[in-house]
């Protein structure tokens, strides 16, 4: 990594601590609290979650970008992930969310089949991500640029930028 002349560090003070309120309110009214590590290559990230049907949980998650595609004509994310889901409640809420999780798969699929967004599709093992359909990216300027994944680790992750 010494080598790259163009680095971005993304810090997890920048995500939990900055952007905090603009994540909790475009996640609102599902996302009560979360938390972000970066480490050993992985990101991993706890939320705190108000589903109506299910109550309050707790997600935890161990992502791994699989592909980052940033450039020009492409804006997407393919991560692989492994999913710990527990329900804060009492043990009606724990029998339904594994009735739940039994039927459909993992609660991000659940999740996702519920929110319906646009440019979010996930099996079991991974979920791919449209960043243009989810987030509408439409800045001239964003097409110039391209990203690159490069590392995950010391709470930081790294990625590679170009601009055209």
């Amino acid at each position: 990594m010494d080598g790259e002349k163009n680095r971005i560090s993304i810090s997890t003070d920048l995500i939990n601590r900055d952007l905090r309120d603009r994540i909790l309110s475009y996640a609102a009214p599902y996302l009560k609290e979360y938390h972000v590590n970066f480490g050993e290559g992985m990101i991993y990230l706890t939320a705190k979650l108000e589903v109506k049907t299910l109550g309050e949980l707790t997600a935890s998650y161990r992502i791994k970008v699989e592909e980052l595609i940033f450039h020009s004509k492409a804006h997407t994310l393919l991560i692989s992930y492994q999913e710990d889901v527990k329900s804060n409640g009492g043990l009606a809420q724990s029998l339904l969310l594994k009735a739940v999780g039994l039927k459909s798969g993992t609660f991000l699929q659940t999740a996702l089949d519920m929110a319906k967004p646009i440019g979010v599709t996930a099996n079991q093992k991974s979920c791919s991500i449209d960043l243009d359909q989810l987030f509408k990216l439409e800045s001239d300027f964003l097409f110039g640029l391209s990203l690159q994944f490069m590392d995950s680790r010391d709470d930081t992750l790294w990625l590679s930028y170009g601009i055209r």
